[in-house]
This record gives structure tokens, sequence and C-alpha cells, in this order.
């Protein structure tokens, strides 16, 4: 296994794939204190495939990171009661199956009995800038939870840390949804934050697919795509390959030498797994599916967790298993608090109300 170089950063995470956004001072939004004040960890969500907002994030422009009082950590102060508290707080199930990176940037998880100082003047969690990374699972609630819209924003004065990239399938190169310049369409860039550690080849590679809307890892064309560290390379990197963040170079982090996606597959709707012909439901359900191009909605669909999209038309708010109708086509619709693109279905719930929902 190679290490790629990398290097020094501490931007911290901004609510667009783009990375728009800047940072305030730790003492503006609760720097660590000591024994006689409230002190606060800070901290990331990520699946293996990149970063997920917070259900209690600290800016209404950036919900990727989040923060938890210290008190709410019971003693010990393990990695494993981190990972109890986080997962309740943030409604994640399966904590056990969780890991935690101390910093972001370590090659592998802390053990779970590894002991941490919360009441330090400077440590681990204890700023934004050196948040903990937690790792689960699946980023599906169990709960739902009202999130506020009286959260500040965060300034946009932070230097923020991309890697660039073009993505490719067998008909030559597509344009990146994360494209920022009108002339270079093809070109796209991601925030170093929102990959989920530990950082590599791997890795990287499971974050673009993610946000382009790609197959991910488990699906038979997945291993297929390969990544190569620039257009002129002759063999792809290798997934285990270790990708450092924290130097003057490294992968994509120039914008005239992205790294290069190839044999890029868009993923689709499982169908005849997750969707099926259905009956018509109620009344209203009825209503909206037999007028003009809705009457197309002729699939059903069960809905896997709740969440309250509060104020994010045409974002739909749903509950787990919900059942909704929908046409099977998946379309990208822009999330304004990540300020970025996601696939999903447009679908029609038992009130009638129609809406996009995300393909998880």
């Amino acid at each position: 296994m190679s290490t790629l170089p990398g290097r020094d950063h501490t931007s911290s995470s901004t609510p667009s794939l783009d990375g728009k956004g800047g940072t305030d001072s730790v003492a503006k939004v609760g720097k660590s204190t000591n024994r006689a004040g409230l002190g606060y960890v800070y901290y990331r969500l990520y699946t293996k495939l990149g970063a997920f907002e917070s259900n209690h994030p600290l800016y209404h422009n950036d919900r990727f990171i989040g923060r938890i009082p210290s008190k709410s950590f019971a003693p010990p102060r393990t990695v494993a009661s981190i990972k109890r508290a986080l997962c309740k707080l943030e409604g994640l199930s399966e904590p056990d199956k969780a890991l935690v990176f101390i910093p972001l940037s370590s090659p592998a998880p802390k053990e779970d009995s590894a002991r941490l100082s919360l009441y330090a003047p400077s440590g681990p969690g204890l700023s934004e800038q050196d948040s903990i990374a937690l790792v689960v699972e699946s980023e599906k609630r169990m709960k739902e939870v009202t999130q506020s819209d009286k959260l500040p924003e965060r300034s946009d004065d932070t230097d923020i840390h991309y890697v660039y990239y073009r993505v490719y399938s067998s008909e030559g190169d597509e344009k990146a949804k994360t494209s920022f310049d009108e002339t270079d369409s093809s070109l796209g860039r991601i925030n170093t934050l929102f990959i989920a550690p530990p950082h590599n080849v791997g890795s990287l590679k499971a974050c673009i697919a993610k946000v382009e809307g790609l197959v991910t890892p488990g699906h038979a064309l997945y291993k297929d795509m390969e990544l190569f560290e620039d257009v002129d390379s002759d063999a792809a990197m290798s997934d285990t390959d270790v990708i450092c963040f924290q130097g003057n170079t490294y992968p994509g982090s120039d914008e005239g030498d992205p790294v290069a996606l190839v044999n890029a597959a868009v993923d689709q709707p499982a169908q005849g797994k997750v969707l099926s012909e259905y009956p018509l439901g109620t009344a209203a359900t009825h209503h909206a599916l037999s007028h003009g191009s809705d009457s197309n909605f002729t699939k059903r669909a069960r809905l896997t967790f709740t969440y309250a999209y509060v104020g994010c038309k045409p974002w739909l708010p749903i509950t787990n298993n919900e059942i909704v109708h929908t046409d099977g086509v998946i379309v990208s619709v822009k999330s304004a608090h990540a300020n970025r693109f996601f696939p999903g279905y447009m679908v029609i719930n038992s009130k009638g109300e129609k809406g996009f929902v995300y393909q998880s």
C-alpha cells in the first residue's frame, strides 16, 4: 500500500460540495472551556460514501458540523461512550458498528477503550478545526427531528481545499454535478472535508460516485470504475493507496491537473424490488394520480426512514414505512441547506402531496 502526497490545511466543512462558505473563530462558537464552564465537543458525520448533515448543526449554511455539550458523555469518557452519545443525539442506529477517527486524517479508527480528555485547553473534538469524525453504517434516522431555522450564518472567509476531478463514461467526459466553471462543465470539485476517513483512493472514489449519482460500492458495475491520478496516467491508482490531504500536493489538488474517474456508471432504480405495481389507495392519492402527468405515478414504494424537511420545497417530509407512489424516474434536486444536487424520485404520499424524496 502506497501513500500519496498531501498538504497542510485546517479549513472547516462548508454547506456545498464545492466548499462555499467561511469560518468563524473558535471563540465565537464555543471554544472548549474548563470544568467550571460548559464545554463542547465538535463532530462530523460520515458514511463510507462521504459526509452527511447533522441534526444539530452549528450554522444555517453549514449543516455538516455539529456540537454536543461535554457533559452529555457518561464516564468513563471512552470512544465507546462517545459513539453511543453521538448516535443517540443524531438518531442513528447501531452505535457499536460506528467508527471514530481522531483526528480526521487518522489512517485507522480509535479503539473503543481509548480515553479522551474533554476539558483540556485543546485537543481532539474541542474545536471546529479539530473535530471528531464519526463513521456510521447508514445516515438513516430512527426519529423525526425538526431543525432550527434560527442558526447563525457561517462567514465566507475560509481557505477551502478541494479535490478537482473529471468523470468519464464509455462515451467520453460527462458534465459534473459540482461544475463551477461555465467554460468547463466536466470539471468538478469537492471539499476534502467531505471525504470519509480513512483517506485513501477508495474513499475518494466512493465520495465522487455518491456526489455524481453513480453506482456505489456493492453494485456489480462499481468494480469497473477506476480512478486515475490525472488524465495522462497510464494506470489507475489502487483503492488501498493512502491519500494525505496534509501536504503541498495531493491527487486532484490542482485545478489544472484533476483526477479522472473512468468507466462511470449511473445508478438506476432497482425495478421489481423496491418498486412494484399497486392498486390505488386513498382517495387523496387517487385524485392526485388521475390528473395530468401524475397519472404515470403507478409504482409503489415504502419509505425507510423519517425526516422533517422544514421549508425545503420540493423536498417532501417523510415517515418511516409510509407508502408513496412514484413514476420510478430518477431526478436530481438541489438541497437549499447543502447547496448541491441529490438523486431521488418525485413521489405522491397518502395525503396527495407531491414532492421529492432522496434516494438512500
